[in-house]
């Protein structure tokens, strides 16, 4: 028995005007998946990305965004029993999280604990996951290190500077001044990326540890420049022309020339990151880091929420609105 809802459609790749809302219906779950009605999204830089066209292997339009949700179970598919009618849960899901109801594989539902913030819970799930493999599982992060994080003031970037920061490490990184105060009082230090000064200032305490860099292209250039002699740089994402309103840009090549740099001689390292529901890790560190968040360990920022109905807007403030944190999208009340 289908039934109604609610979803975001890219219609087209391009511009915020080939974003609907779409009255549709959704069928009952097959076997093995779960319908989960979504209460919160995740919204980040890939939702930019998906909608320029510029996500690696992504699908073609039209297609339903959101890449992460936390919601209640609606409906059990033939095979699936661990789950009550109810029960609230996060997915990493790729697609489909905006929308009132999405069906999804059992496999990747992780219960999420009572008494968890669910907005929390949410941005824990990509943005923090994101971040806790950079900084705990990748580069194991060390006391005494010097870490630089591009996009410090972000949601990864705020959580990849938590966590750092929780394993004794000094963190320097790149952000927009207007985030400067904020991002000092946490006790980290601040650069503008433009104008370059931050190049100089690392090489003059010897050099980063670790480098966090998100931008891709010839940022991933200037970031190895950084680097300590045995200095290890992990680049993720691609999004420097997203945010800079490059011209569209393969990051294919790039990435093959950051992994190269491990042919050369010496103690330095790169790694190009990113995360997937399917590693041994994942569910693990997740359910960790709902117990962080639960006991305090951890405050996750939400840096604003939007409504559905609100998904161009979100899309326009992505890159433009200060404070720290993640962006999420409230589909329906808890």
């Amino acid at each position: 028995m289908s039934t109604p809802s609610r979803k975001v459609v890219i219609t087209a790749l391009g511009d915020v005007s080939n974003l609907s809302i779409v009255n549709t219906t959704i069928p009952d779950p097959p076997k093995d998946h779960v319908q989960v009605r979504t209460i919160y999204s995740g919204f980040s830089g890939t939702d930019i990305n998906m909608r320029l066209g510029r996500y690696p292997m992504q699908k073609k339009a039209p297609f339903t965004p959101g890449y992460s949700l936390v919601g209640r179970v609606a409906k059990n598919g033939p095979g699936c029993s661990p789950y009550q009618i109810g029960d609230i849960v996060a997915c990493l899901t790729v697609y489909d999280a905006q929308a009132d109801y999405a069906n999804l594989p059992q496999k990747y539902l992780i219960p999420v604990p009572e008494g968890t913030d669910l907005q929390q819970a949410t941005a824990l799930i990509a943005d923090w996951s994101t971040a806790y493999g950079l900084a705990i599982n990748s580069a194991k992060v060390k006391s005494g290190q010097n870490v630089f994080i591009h996009g410090i003031s972000g949601a990864v970037g705020y959580a990849s500077m938590i966590l750092c920061q929780q394993q004794g490490a000094k963190v320097y990184g790149t952000c927009s001044e207007k985030n400067f105060a904020a991002i000092e009082k946490l006790g980290a230090t601040p650069f503008t990326y433009a104008n370059k000064k931050w190049i100089q200032a690392m090489k003059d305490l010897g050099g980063a540890d670790i480098v966090f860099d998100p931008l891709g292209f010839e940022s991933w250039d200037e970031s190895y420049s950084i680097l300590s002699p045995n200095g290890h740089l992990l680049g993720y994402g691609g999004n420097l022309a997203t945010l800079t309103g490059q011209a569209d840009r393969s990051v294919l090549w790039p990435t093959v020339k950051l992994l190269a740099r491990n042919l050369s001689f010496g103690g330095k390292k790169t790694t190009f990151f990113y995360i997937t529901r399917d590693s041994k890790s994942f569910k693990s560190d997740l359910v960790k880091m709902f117990e962080m968040q639960r006991s305090g360990e951890i405050t996750v920022p939400i840096k604003k929420v939007f409504d559905m109905e609100d998904i161009r807007t979100a899309h326009e403030s992505w890159s433009k609105a200060s404070g720290l944190g993640s962006f999420l999208v409230k589909v329906s009340d808890p």
